[in-house]
């Protein structure tokens, strides 16, 4: 059969428009509705991809939590409100050792502290990790299927493997490396004694900042009532015509103004409070109460050599042994870095077995090898590690006699100032029981007509400032003992003997 070849092409291009027509009809019912429901869901999705319903609506508006979260900060607020309130019994009154047990359990301060030790310890023992070998256990499962035109074949392979390697030798790097992990693990714990110090140093004089405000709050309670005393007496003497009517505005100015005093200190109480209540770790509340402290006479002079003190101090303060294991850390640090240009010789045994659609096969590879690695060359990568390590160590040995020389000078300036606290506390008493003696005198003369008023009022002011600095010079010799025990690097100073 002859085929004209016009023929051929025309019925070529007749089943060409047969599948152009076919495609079209397929893409117009298919592809485009399919297409056009894409374009329709992307632009849906589209309109819900914004941020405007994760903020304010504007710069100038504030934004408001949504209720769930706003529910989930209540429960969190009551539920540490709970715990701090259990912490706190409302029946008691807290002295310094139940204040500094609640402290040591509670604050964020010790368990910050105390958890950097552990992070130090986990290190040390990631350090001490070198000095056991290496187990290194692999297995490579094969299946493969091979169809040729001759022969076909289909196997599974599997190959469990056994490693154990092991550093000999590394010219004392591996056991330097644990030694400065190990003194930087002593270190932390140095620091953290020093934490547990810190926080019974701010204790302290929080609790002895609240004590002091309670004093003020009785001393201004005393100048109301010598206040009240001095009115009254210029009151009668102005209604019996004995006195002049400036006396007895004077007088009522001179109430008012011991009024004022007094809730003055009253806000100072609270104050003290708040931060006591900071200091150990709770949420502040009146139930927080503290017992009072015990009597000051008892407080003896230091019989110390001053020199002996601050050596003494230097030795066994918590923060200068940190700083001497930081020293230690940095030297061996040194040795390290020194080891990592020497060859390290390693043993290593391996084995591996195979297995064949199931059926056990025999030991195809095992060997034990020792191997010699030397870094010959990279870049003087390890010598600027050498470098940096010394100097590192310079630093360290820097921070040490810095730490040192302030050590120093805080003993001697602490210890100075607590005897310098000690005359000071001597000498207001004597004061205030002086101020008190002329104004019981001048109240006498003034009923009396023998005094004028403005030496009742100059009395009363003197009485008024002397309790004042009692109650300063209490409060000052506090603190400086517990500054004096923070600065040599005890918990607390017993001087009542």
């Amino acid at each position: 059969m002859c085929l004209n070849v016009n023929h051929f092409l025309v019925i070529c291009a007749e089943a060409s428009d047969k599948v152009r027509n076919r495609i079209k009809s397929f893409f117009l019912q298919s592809c485009v509705p399919a297409a056009a429901g894409a374009a329709v869901f992307f632009t849906l999705i589209g309109g819900c991809v914004s941020v405007d319903r994760g903020v304010s609506q504007s710069a100038g508006v504030p934004w408001i939590p949504p209720e769930r979260e706003a529910a989930a900060q209540r429960k969190q607020l009551e539920s540490s409100v709970a715990f701090d309130a259990a912490l706190i019994d409302a029946t008691k009154e807290l002295d310094l050792p139940m204040l500094l047990d609640i402290a040591f359990e509670n604050s964020p301060v010790t368990k910050k502290s105390w958890h950097a030790a552990r992070i130090a310890a986990a290190q040390s023992g990631k350090a001490s990790s070198i000095f056991f070998p290496k187990i290194t256990i692999s297995g490579v499962a094969e299946k493969t299927e091979s169809n040729l035109p001759a022969t076909s074949s289909r196997a599974t392979d599997f190959y469990p493997a056994v490693e154990l390697q092991y550093s000999i030798f590394q010219f004392g790097g591996r056991l330097k490396s644990a030694d400065a992990a190990k003194q930087l693990l002593y270190a932390a714990n140095y620091q953290h004694n020093w934490a547990l110090q810190t926080l019974a140093n701010g204790v302290h004089r929080c609790y002895f900042a609240l004590d002091s405000a309670e004093c003020a709050v009785e001393a201004s309670q005393r100048n109301l009532e010598d206040a009240l005393v001095a009115y009254d007496a210029a009151f009668l003497r102005n209604q019996a015509g004995l006195s002049n009517v400036q006396d007895f505005l004077q007088a009522k100015a001179n109430k008012a103004r011991a009024e004022s005093e007094l809730e003055d200190a009253k806000s100072h109480v609270e104050i003290a409070r708040a931060d006591l209540a900071n200091a150990i770790g709770v949420r502040v509340s009146s139930s927080l109460r503290i017992a009072r402290s015990g009597n000051d006479e008892s407080i003896k002079d230091l019989s110390v050599n001053i020199h002996d003190l601050v050596e003494e101090t230097i030795l066994t303060r918590p923060d200068v042994s940190a700083a001497h294991a930081a020293v230690r850390a940095a030297k061996n640090s040194i040795w390290t870095s020194y080891s990592k240009l020497a060859p390290e010789l390693v043993l290593g045994v391996s084995g591996s077995k195979k297995y064949y659609d199931g059926i056990r096969g025999s030991f195809n590879n095992f060997n034990i090898y020792a191997a010699l690695r030397w870094t010959v060359f990279d870049g003087f990568n390890n010598v600027y590690d050498i470098v940096e390590s010394k100097e590192k160590l310079k630093q360290a040995e820097q921070d040490l006699r810095k730490l040192e020389l302030a050590v120093a000078s805080d003993v001697w300036s602490k210890y100075h100032a607590f005897e310098s606290a000690l005359r000071q506390l001597h000498a207001s008493k004597n004061y205030e029981q002086v101020s008190q003696e002329s104004f019981d005198s001048i109240v006498i003369a003034y009923d009396n007509g023998l005094s004028p008023f403005v030496d009742l009022m100059a009395a009363q002011t003197q009485l008024a400032s002397a309790r004042l600095k009692t109650i300063q010079s209490k409060n000052n010799l506090s603190m400086t003992v517990v500054d004096l025990a923070y600065a040599v690097g005890i918990m607390s100073f017993d001087y009542k003997k």
